[in-house]
């Protein structure tokens, strides 16, 4: 009967010691930005690992009083095994040495290894899918863990503040790293992904790096006709005509959608865009917000009073989300 129970009771430490040295690797390697967002979307389960990860300190003391119950268990189960056996056998010591050379590897294998590497390969799945027993074990341990917490807290008191927990806004750097961990974990698409990369890397880039200059604008004067706008536009593969001032080559003021020339039949001067006047100084992601506000295609970027060129919100918008390295 002895035996019995000794095995039941190191059955019990070894799950223990299984469940939480494979918790605390889950912890350490879960996604904290996708649980965030899962707690954020209502699951419930995600919030109750998102609660530990914002009280780290009820983590790791759980983790810790649950560990030392584990290896009490798993010893108090070979010790009751060993003495059942001594006392029918008289080699003692000899059972003593099998028995801790046979149960060390099991231990080893299935309290420690195969769990920390199942949580490692599976954080999300396998940590949330525990979050209420992990949670209950606090609960049931607090009278144990609520004054190692209190010991963390003060020692956090006498250390210097940690300036990361205290940051409420993402640096570049860390906000570049969150994203990239989003990316990985499936959160962002290949576009999403390309696009947040182009706002941190290219969109304070100077509007000038991406305008035409106006000798250069494929643009006709404000007199001509449809079909002379049409082929105009055939000829270069303009989706808009750019108009400027008739005798005016320098004055772009308007614009026509070539496709608007194509099926509507209203006054050319009905279907005049303007253009928004974009200061030189700008940045690419300030002119696109411009052209954005005004619902033009195109815009005249001017410095000092003086037209430089024009500016395209299509251009604009695949500078943006042309596939670039993270600084």
């Amino acid at each position: 009967m002895m035996i019995v129970t000794a095995i039941l009771i190191f059955l019990v430490g070894l799950w223990l010691s299984a469940f939480f040295s494979g918790s605390e690797t889950g912890f350490y390697r879960i996604s904290f930005v996708r649980l965030s967002i899962d707690a954020h979307a209502g699951d419930r389960t995600a919030e109750r690992i998102l609660w530990f990860a914002r009280h780290p300190t009820a983590f790791v003391a759980t983790t810790l009083v649950g560990n030392n119950l584990a290896n009490f268990l798993t010893t108090l189960g070979i010790s009751l095994a060993v003495t059942a056996a001594a006392t029918s056998n008289s080699n003692s010591a000899g059972w003593t040495i099998a028995t801790t050379l046979f149960v060390s590897p099991i231990v080893f294998i299935f309290g420690e290894l195969m769990p920390k590497n199942l949580f490692l390969r599976s954080p999300q799945y396998r940590l949330l899918r525990n979050a209420s027993l992990f949670r209950s074990f606090y609960y049931l341990f607090a009278p144990l863990s609520f004054p190692l917490i209190l010991i963390t807290r003060w020692l956090e008191r006498l250390a210097p503040p940690d300036q990361q927990s205290t940051t409420l806004v993402l640096g570049r750097k860390r906000l570049v790293q969150v994203l990239a961990e989003g990316h990985e974990q499936g959160l962002l698409s290949d576009i999403q992904d390309r696009l947040v990369n182009g706002l941190l890397n290219t969109a304070a880039d100077p509007v000038d790096a991406s305008l035409v200059l106006q000798h250069r604008v494929l643009g006709l004067p404000e007199t001509s006709s449809r079909d002379d706008l049409l082929a105009h536009a055939r000829r270069y593969g303009l989706t808009e005509v750019a108009i400027h001032r008739d005798g005016q080559p320098g004055e772009w003021f308007g614009c026509l959608r070539v496709v608007d020339l194509a099926i509507r039949d209203e006054p050319l001067n009905g279907l005049i865009i303007e253009l928004p006047i974009v200061p030189s100084d700008s940045s690419r992601l300030e002119a696109l917000l411009i052209l954005n506000e005004a619902t033009a295609p195109l815009g005249v970027v001017s410095g000092d009073g003086q037209t430089r060129g024009l500016v395209s919100r299509r251009q604009l918008t695949e500078q943006l989300v042309q596939p670039q390295a993270p600084a």
